[in-house]
């Protein structure tokens, strides 16, 4: 059924008037052409709206989709609400994807028998260069190794327990197509809780409840690492209501969890990785509170400290039963929780900033990038 279904793919549009044609025709361009693309315009102020509607015009299979400002998991949900399409892909509106992409993937699950296909992706780099992101082996996960092979791994990216040596595996929705059958059965749809974990959310639902999955390694996918992009800007946002969020966001994970029998064990164990990255979130936006402060010339640093110690998550860890150790090259798991396990907050607090500030750097001047060269010239 695969290789002759329709396709639907979604593409939120929020102010992305400098990428969307390019986008929209690596889409086209794709060698499988029974698909639809349905553009959701989430409220933009540029003239996105516009140019996707003069895109409509040269291709009947583009739909266009106008709604008012919600974020980009309302737009998918939007979007999901609209798909006349047996299978659904997702992408980005400042991304592209192979020509080979989804042909190569509804191949797959057709040949496989499966309800979804994951393939690899790249991370385009601003010199235009591109390195692999995220991979996987040609497998067929079934069972209970979906659970252990595919969810487990995601769950705990970033910590040394239920790891999966041959693949690599991140919180995004891109790299998927799904059967729209199990996604209407299982009222599968994106959820935010605290700011950008819809797509995580989406993938623990397609992880929890696919009886069959079929993983490609292939590397198809392209994600512009763009600094304006919707994500990127929330997380740099103060969030009076991050605890609130945090905890809702728990509770939707466990009960998820209870209700698809997965052992109180790994319950136990998600639960400390998740205050962990809990904890981290709550120093960034700590960073945020005092730039905003400082901007305004307010605020005292020793009370935001004292509010920080009472956070459910620094509390948890600081006593928590069960510790899960942090995975090697993860260096903000690896040195701040250990500070704040200790009740070393603030310089916890500090090391935060300070590793923030030399990421921020090196993607500011390009610092890997000119190393990567430089070392090419001297093999050369």
């Amino acid at each position: 059924m695969g290789v002759k279904s329709k396709l639907s793919i979604i593409i939120p549009v929020y102010n992305g008037e400098k990428y969307i044609e390019n986008t929209v025709q690596s889409l086209l361009s794709s060698t499988y052409q029974n698909l639809e693309l349905l553009l959701i315009d989430d409220g933009s102020t540029d003239s996105s709206l516009v140019l996707c509607r003069q895109l409509a015009k040269s291709d009947t299979r583009i739909k266009v989709y106008h709604k008012e400002n919600e974020g980009i998991g309302e737009a998918r949900n939007f979007g999901l609400a609209h798909a006349t399409g047996d299978y659904i892909g997702f992408c980005d509106q400042d991304d592209r994807v192979s020509e080979e992409m989804y042909q190569k993937m509804l191949t797959r699950i057709d040949a496989d028998g499966t309800q979804a296909a994951l393939c690899g992706s790249y991370r385009q780099k601003k010199n235009g260069g591109i390195v692999v992101f995220e991979h996987y082996t040609d497998h067929i996960y079934e069972g209970q190794s979906v659970t252990e092979k595919l969810l487990l791994p995601m769950l705990f990216k970033g910590f040394a327990v239920h790891a999966h040596d041959e693949i690599s595996i991140y919180m995004s929705i891109w790299k998927c197509v799904i059967s729209k059958k199990l996604i209407d059965e299982n009222a599968m749809k994106f959820r935010t809780f605290v700011t950008h974990e819809d797509d995580f959310i989406m993938l623990l639902q397609l992880f929890l409840c696919a009886e069959r999955i079929s993983t490609l390694a292939d590397i198809l996918y392209y994600w512009n690492t763009n600094p304006q992009s919707e994500t990127h800007s929330s997380s740099e946002k103060y969030r009076p209501d991050l605890e609130k969020r945090q905890r809702k966001l728990m509770s939707y994970v466990r009960g998820q969890l209870v209700s698809h029998k997965i052992s109180a064990n790994i319950i136990e164990e998600y639960t400390y990785v998740q205050q962990c990255r809990n904890a981290l979130l709550q120093l960034d936006n700590l960073a945020a509170l005092s730039a905003q402060k400082q901007s305004r010339g307010s605020g005292s640093f020793r009370v935001n400290i004292r509010n920080l110690l009472k956070c459910d998550s620094i509390s948890y860890i600081q006593s928590a039963p069960t510790i899960v150790p942090s995975q090697k090259g993860f260096v903000r798991n690896t040195v701040i929780i250990p500070l704040l396990r200790k009740k070393h907050v603030i310089m916890a607090y500090s090391m935060n900033q300070l590793i923030n500030a030399i990421r921020s750097f090196v993607e500011k001047y390009r610092i890997t990038e000119k190393l990567e060269r430089r070392m090419k010239g001297r093999m050369r």
